[in-house]
């Protein structure tokens, strides 16, 4: 039987999708609509320094009523990245975005960027263990 996952290194997203931070909202926007993803890591010269999500957009953008034409993605970033170590447990994983209140973290090997999770992807990973738990609860002879 496959063993559920453990550790946010089996249930996050690679590569991360960047823009530099003076792409304009829009264009960002785009690139995250034709990629299907819901946030995007914001590089100054290839160098990590924020996200923006969708959020984020109608937070900051639309609900203000701003053109998005004009105005830079770094202005709507959230900075700085939140990040965990590859062989972190999804457990806390869990905790550090209740901690800090944000439902992606940055996943890194050695100091490097290398990956993305979401709360979606949690939900999912949890989800397997329990299913799986339970269906060799299931199996079992009584």
């Amino acid at each position: 039987m496959e063993r559920p996952p453990s550790c946010v290194e089996h249930i996050m997203s690679a590569p991360l999708i960047t823009v530099e931070a003076q792409v304009i909202v829009r264009d960002a926007a785009l690139l995250m609509t034709d990629k299907k993803i819901g946030s995007i890591i914001i590089t100054d010269m290839g160098k990590p320094i924020g996200i923006v999500t969708e959020r984020d957009t109608l937070a900051r953008v639309v609900s203000q009523c701003k053109d998005p034409c004009e105005m830079r993605i770094s202005e709507i970033m959230s900075s700085p990245l939140i990040t965990i170590p590859k062989d972190t447990e999804i457990l806390n994983a869990m905790r550090k975005m209740r901690e800090y209140d944000i439902r992606r973290l940055i996943i890194t090997d050695n100091g490097e960027i290398i990956g993305i999770i979401t709360e979606r992807d949690i939900i999912r990973a949890v989800s397997i263990s329990s299913l799986t738990s339970f269906s060799t609860l299931l199996r079992m002879k009584r």
